[in-house]
């Protein structure tokens, strides 16, 4: 391995890292708000279901419960947060991020993204436009997707953007 390859690895796998860890936090806050509000510390599980509504909307009927309480995020956005978790640390294989980082962002990376958002696209847009409601269940489906699409966006962005950085360094 060449020491530019090791410094773009290097680079690349502290500051995803750090993207994996932030996504780890704000999926655990999801988690945590019922419980603090079931244990009695309403004014974190306030914050928190507040900080989260800058993001959601947070409907009873489009939630999952925990200990009779609602998670901090509907089930869709459940779902995305927690597939970055995974596609964002198979993203840690090298071998996967130079087949990633080969792809031409028009021709395989936004064809991708935008695929993987389409149901979610397709099933919002018929629940406004139509009395038609879907359950929770194509809610968290939908929702995975658009999570595994907008994670590889973001990881064959991040790519680009760290080599682009590394090229600069003398």
């Amino acid at each position: 391995m060449s020491q530019a390859s090791f410094s773009e690895d290097r680079i690349f796998i502290i500051s995803w890292g750090i993207f994996i860890g932030i996504m780890t936090l704000v999926l655990t806050g999801v988690i945590a708000a019922p419980l603090f509000e079931f244990w009695g510390i309403g004014w974190l599980a306030d914050f928190l279901y507040r900080a989260y509504h800058l993001s959601c909307h947070q409907l009873p009927s489009r939630s999952w419960f925990i200990c009779g309480t609602k998670l901090g995020v509907c089930v869709r956005c459940l779902a995305t947060y927690l597939f970055f978790i995974p596609i964002g640390a198979a993203l840690f294989i090298r071998s996967l991020r130079i087949w990633i980082g080969r792809r031409s962002f028009l021709r395989f990376v936004l064809p991708v993204w935008l695929g993987s958002l389409s149901p979610l696209l397709i099933d919002g847009l018929l629940q406004l436009i139509t009395p038609w409601e879907s359950t929770n269940l194509l809610r968290f489906a939908t929702g995975a997707l658009a999570g595994v699409g907008t994670a590889l966006l973001f990881g064959y962005l991040f790519l680009k953007f760290i080599e682009r950085v590394d090229a600069s360094l003398p």
